[in-house]
């Protein structure tokens, strides 16, 4: 009987268990389906518009002098006189005497030069004479006599011997004057003194080096470009007739006051580098010391060995559209997006690159919306928002309280 009793409360509690489960399982929350909210990705567009640019073509190069000669004399002796502005860095004009060396020598030899030709000249005046007083008294000679002993009895010998000295004493003459002037030393062009050589009471000869002197006028900056980017410059000779090409910017790096100037493409150098196979342009610069200006309001100088930087306006390419150099991607792709808001991408053809921008012949049309925002993982027909001023205000906002944000 007890064995009994406690299978039937073992079914009641099974059967109450299945019941309850029973009521648990109808009556369970049923979840709600709710729409999925896709969060699409803002890019901002630039509206394609073709123009006309000015292509820019950055370069490098060292500052030459475009005239630089080293001072010699022609004639030795010491120096008697020199000039204070002959001196490392000095600057000197046209025509200054240089140096001055002692020319009494020079003087003396002119003198005795000029005597010997006054000794010629009578021994001519005296030759003349003995001829005609010779053909006074040969008048009645035999017609048999030998011409030779004929031209020997009027003197004819003896004149011409005469007029051989006298002409070479006026070419020594002529030699002594030379060297004499030469004893001065004078400026050839308006420059500056690179380096001096020389000093009052130095004996100095024709190998004896007095001072290397630099023109002012203008400076030469031997420019290395891609041969590719000639096209687009404008070069005299090559392109153009006229005598200045392309102007172009000169930039020489200073910690505190940089020197900047103005330049224009003279012409094209006939190689191209051995290492870089670059092409070269010689670049010229005026009054690269600014001496034409009043000394307080000239501009720091632009030395002769000075590495520089140039920006060299080229030419203008019409109906070309200007992107900036992050709307690329693999080099030569864009993304645009279409009416319906999705990407597509595009090939371009482009015409000139250049720090920050490229310009483009071809691959978009007028009106093309092209997504200059960085998408890593873009894919073609995505859809995505454009941004608007706001929306990048704001983003910027929460970018700048992000990084404000302790951590």
């Amino acid at each position: 009987m007890a064995k009994l009793f406690r299978a039937l409360v073992a079914l009641l509690v099974v059967a109450g268990g299945v019941a309850i489960a029973g009521f648990l399982i109808a009556n369970r929350p049923v979840a709600e389906h709710t729409a999925t909210e896709v969060q699409l990705s803002q890019v901002r567009v630039l509206e394609a518009r073709p123009g006309s640019y000015r292509v820019s073509v950055p370069a490098m190069g060292i500052v030459k002098a475009e005239r630089e000669v080293t001072i010699q004399p022609e004639v030795g002796g010491v120096v008697v006189d020199q000039l204070d502005s002959l001196v490392d860095g000095g600057l000197v004009k046209r025509g200054d005497p240089l140096i001055k060396i002692d020319a009494r020598d020079y003087a003396t030899q002119l003198e005795i030069t000029q005597a010997e030709l006054a000794q010629a000249q009578l021994q001519i005046r005296e030759e003349n004479i003995q001829r005609q007083v010779a053909e006074a008294e040969w008048r009645d000679a035999p017609s048999d006599i030998d011409a030779d002993a004929r031209a020997y009895v009027y003197r004819e010998p003896h004149l011409e011997a005469a007029e051989a000295r006298m002409s070479s004493a006026q070419s020594r003459i002529k030699k002594a004057k030379r060297d004499k002037s030469k004893t001065t030393l004078f400026a050839p062009f308006d420059g500056v003194v690179l380096t001096e050589h020389v000093d009052v009471g130095q004996l100095v000869g024709p190998a004896s080096p007095v001072a290397r002197i630099a023109g002012v006028d203008r400076f030469w900056i031997v420019a290395s470009i891609p041969v590719s980017q000639l096209p687009f410059l404008e070069i005299p000779g090559i392109n153009i007739v006229d005598t200045k090409g392309s102007t172009a910017d000169v930039h020489a790096p200073g910690e505190a006051d940089p020197v900047e100037r103005t330049a224009y493409v003279l012409r094209l150098l006939p190689a191209v580098e051995e290492r870089g196979r670059m092409a070269q342009v010689v670049v010229a610069v005026e009054d690269p010391l600014g001496l034409s200006l009043p000394p307080a309001d000239r501009p720091p100088p632009l030395l002769v060995g000075t590495y520089v930087e140039l920006t060299i306006s080229g030419r203008t390419l019409d109906d070309v559209i200007e992107l900036p150099r992050k709307a690329l991607r693999d080099g030569d792709k864009v993304w645009v997006v279409d009416a319906d808001q999705r990407l597509r991408s595009r090939d371009l053809d482009i015409l000139w690159r250049e720090r920050g921008r490229v310009l483009v012949r071809g691959g978009l049309t007028t009106g093309d919306r092209v997504v200059t925002t960085k998408l890593p993982m873009a894919t073609e027909g995505m859809k995505v928002e454009i941004a608007t001023d706001d929306d990048h205000t704001d983003a910027v906002a929460s970018a700048e309280d992000a990084s404000e944000t302790p951590s």
